[in-house]
């Protein structure tokens, strides 16, 4: 299994350990304009978001300028140039892994979160454990939100609640902020807390970084019992005194030790089926990455489960790193079952680029990656850059000191709302049937009573639907899924005539 770093900030720690071959940033002018033009046709061949039009504009604009910089041997020049040129990408798997040797840049030994309430130091080396729980307000007498909306471009996420979760490790790296015109030292920053203390900080290398915990709310270990699964990229534990199973994925990827995915699987599904489990609450805010693939027998598993796919038995948990395999995860379910997602804005949107691509510039031998496969979990055109929980959580400071985990404070919460609105007359039968969405083929169906929308997934997608539908009023009908809705009407002849798909923000004609 990757270390936890590298799952939830593979942006520049994914493989740095890999990584063996010295970078030699001693290059000339020209050399650098070669490493630029390989990089960009590497983009043009590899990176699906290359090719839409703006992103293209913005890409090519960048390079431009770094085609006519003498950059020399400054590597945070460098690197900074790299990210900033690979951000137009909108996609944080393409990215400059800064920890690689030869570059190296160093990090301050503390670990922070963003709360609700603020930035807060977690975690930290010894020598700082002073200002574990201090709220930082300043960077270098700069104030934080400054700071952030400066560091923003060199931040590569699809969406602004990653790009704060990246913050808490890019805005900690001095020679970046000295770059950036925020500090005067590439090895020390000034912080400033709201409790008017203020202390400088050294930085130091990235082992030293790795050792700190943020020691999150059931981040591997589970509150309510104190099992500990640190290591694991899955894991369950039975709600005590329930029969209400918390389910954890970090990364959809065998155990090193224990039983494989496929076998975890089938231990949810026994715990359903013998009647031990009839509720489930899916925690998905700590990781992300591995084989989507693997996931089709879970979904189907809870979308099938009579107990579990009931409104109030399900639910998703989310956060700001929520992202690749994770993110796709959540958005299934949330298409194909009565999941309720509670907590914040998730790290991507709903078609996601995955699958990274590593190359080597020639001539300077610096590593970066790219991604190369489009995984779609929605219509073409949903640009959406983040999924939306149903219910959003209020995470706050007091929360991590108090032990408590506001997420599964709204589960305990959520109350259902049930409609008692029948279907008029005789409206099942004339709505069932076959149709043509955007070229796809959807189906109404008759199941015991309630009517549903069908769409089965295609070759190299996960983008498939099964969403029972609501009369919500004459000539609207509502679905299980947030802001999706069908418009009809009834013609002279008393038929219905489907119209359009309201889908979130799009309009699609049914045929």
């Amino acid at each position: 299994m990757k270390s936890k770093i590298v799952i939830t900030l593979s942006f520049f720690l994914a493989s740095f350990s890999v990584y063996t071959q010295e970078v030699n940033l001693n290059i000339d002018k020209y050399l650098w304009q070669e490493d630029f033009q390989f990089l960009k046709t590497k983009v043009e061949k590899t990176v699906p978001t290359y090719q839409i039009p703006n992103i293209k504009k913005a890409f090519d604009e960048i390079y431009d300028a770094c085609q006519i910089s003498d950059m020399s041997n400054r590597k945070e020049e460098i690197v900074l140039s790299l990210q900033q040129l690979l951000n137009t990408l909108n996609d944080e798997g393409c990215n400059v892994p800064l920890f690689q040797k030869g570059i190296e840049l160093e990090i301050l030994p503390i670990k922070t979160y963003w709360f609700n309430d603020g930035l807060f130091v977690l975690d930290a080396s010894d020598e700082n454990n002073d200002i574990v729980g201090q709220q930082i307000v300043k960077i270098n007498g700069t104030d934080i939100e400054d700071v952030f909306n400066k560091l923003k471009s060199f931040l590569n996420a699809d969406n602004k609640y990653y790009k704060k979760h990246l913050f808490q490790a890019y805005g900690f790296m001095p020679s970046f902020l000295k770059k950036v015109g925020f500090g005067q030292s590439n090895d020390e920053v000034t912080l400033q807390f709201a409790s008017g203390i203020t202390k400088k900080v050294k930085s130091s290398s990235i082992n030293d970084y790795v050792k700190l915990s943020r020691g999150l709310p059931n981040d591997e270990v589970f509150s309510l019992t104190k099992s500990d699964h640190k290591g694991d990229n899955y894991w369950l534990e039975m709600i005590p005194n329930s029969k209400t199973l918390f389910v954890q994925m970090q990364q959809i990827s065998n155990n090193d030790n224990g039983s494989s995915f496929s076998s975890f699987i089938n231990q949810v599904k026994a715990l359903i089926q013998n009647k031990k489990a009839d509720k489930l609450i899916l925690d998905l805010r700590y990781g992300g990455g591995g084989n989507g693939f693997k996931l089709k027998s879970f979904t189907d598993l809870l979308r099938d489960s009579n107990s579990i796919n009931q409104k109030g038995n399900l639910f998703v948990l989310t956060s700001k790193a929520t992202r690749g395999t994770l993110l796709e995860l959540a958005s299934i379910l949330k298409l194909n079952t009565k999941a309720i997602l509670v907590g914040e804005p998730t790290a991507e949107g709903v078609n996601t680029v995955g699958d990274i691509k590593y190359i080597t510039l020639p001539n300077s031998g610096i590593k970066m990656s790219l991604t190369h496969t489009f995984w779609p979990t929605s219509w073409k055109n949903d640009t959406r850059k983040f999924l939306l929980p149903d219910k959003q959580v209020v995470f706050n400071y007091s929360d991590i000191t108090q032990e408590k985990d506001p997420w599964l404070k709204a589960v305990s919460n959520y109350k259902v709302e049930e409609s008692d609105i029948q279907f008029p007359s005789d409206f099942i039968k004339k709505i069932v049937g076959t149709y043509k969405i955007e070229g796809r083929k959807v189906t109404i169906e008759n199941k015991n009573g309630g009517l549903f929308l069908n769409m089965n997934r295609k070759m190299k997608s996960f983008f498939e639907i099964q969403t029972e539908l609501y009369f919500q009023s004459d000539g609207l009908l509502s679905t299980d899924i947030d802001g999706v809705n069908i418009v009809y009407k009834q013609n002279s002849s008393n038929e219905i005539e489907l119209e359009i798909l309201k889908w979130k923000d799009l309009s699609l004609k049914i045929e």
